[in-house]
């Protein structure tokens, strides 16, 4: 049996807010350093892939792929010291691709690899969460789209998906080649590598395709989405302090305030 599990390299979404701050000629984040992680809800899927590799006692080939410039191999090298098989890295320019033509690219580089019986990618990437490329690579695909999966067991002829749906939960029996999004649950966080695999991460080999060998024309201004505007939400929150000697005084100053902004 054969997984692959998409991953994204993001910009880290803990950066403070006083760290933040957009560039508004280029449209995009300005952060000095750019610290990058791998987007969580990806490392949901990777974990529900390790542990369903675990409950088939081995019986299963995980194969981790990312789309995204060459510093994109360091999230990686991370699912290979998490024990990934093996790492496909589509070298090329993600950002502002749009959401169809990712799609076509990733299933192209598929095509090339052997024939998975699951491919896991999370739910909505940490940066723009648009939660579009799970149904879109299905669709290239031509295969079917599961949506908020948090689990996953082994099942005569394939494995049952636990979904995760507004009255509770849904079990699907997969038995062929599906795409299943996968949300956050306390079951599914990805677990810390070992320091020796870490190391040991970093020799192994990767597969490397490019972009536009993929797809003629992906890398070119026709496939990319145009951003028209971008800009930072206003603040909805204040806080503000309230002086005085002791309770009474401070609940007194509290109560001022209040009726002065006009919360009663």
């Amino acid at each position: 049996m054969h997984a692959i599990v998409l991953l994204k390299r993001v910009l880290d979404p803990e950066i403070p807010q006083t760290a933040f701050s957009l560039d508004p000629e280029r449209q995009e984040p300005a952060v000095l350093r750019h610290p990058f992680v791998l987007s969580v809800f990806d490392g949901n899927a990777l974990e529900l892939g390790l542990k369903l590799r675990e409950a088939r006692a081995g019986d299963l080939r995980i194969t981790a792929l990312t789309l995204g410039p060459r510093a994109a191999e360091d999230i990686l090298r991370k699912a290979l010291a998490l024990l990934a098989d093996a790492a496909v890295h589509i070298v090329g320019e993600e950002d502002g691709l749009a959401p169809g033509v990712k799609a076509r690219v990733i299933a192209a580089a598929i095509r090339r690899l052997p024939a998975p019986d699951l491919i896991l990618c999370g739910r909505q990437a940490a940066d723009w969460e648009a939660g579009q490329l799970g149904g879109m690579l299905a669709e290239a695909l031509a295969v079917p789209c599961l949506p908020f999966v948090s689990e996953l067991r082994p099942a005569a002829g394939g494995f049952d998906a636990v979904q995760q749906v507004e009255s509770g939960q849904v079990v699907h029996r997969i038995a062929g080649p599906a795409v299943l999004t996968v949300t956050n649950d306390q079951g599914n966080v990805l677990r810390a590598a070992r320091i020796k695999d870490v190391m040991a991460s970093r020799g192994r080999e990767l597969i490397v395709f490019h972009l536009r060998e993929l797809v003629p024309g992906a890398g070119g201004a026709e496939a990319r989405a145009e951003m028209l505007s971008l800009r930072l939400p206003a603040p909805r929150l204040r806080a503000e302090i309230v002086d005085g000697e002791g309770p009474a005084e401070k609940t007194q100053g509290l109560v001022r305030r209040l009726r002065e902004v006009g919360a009663f």
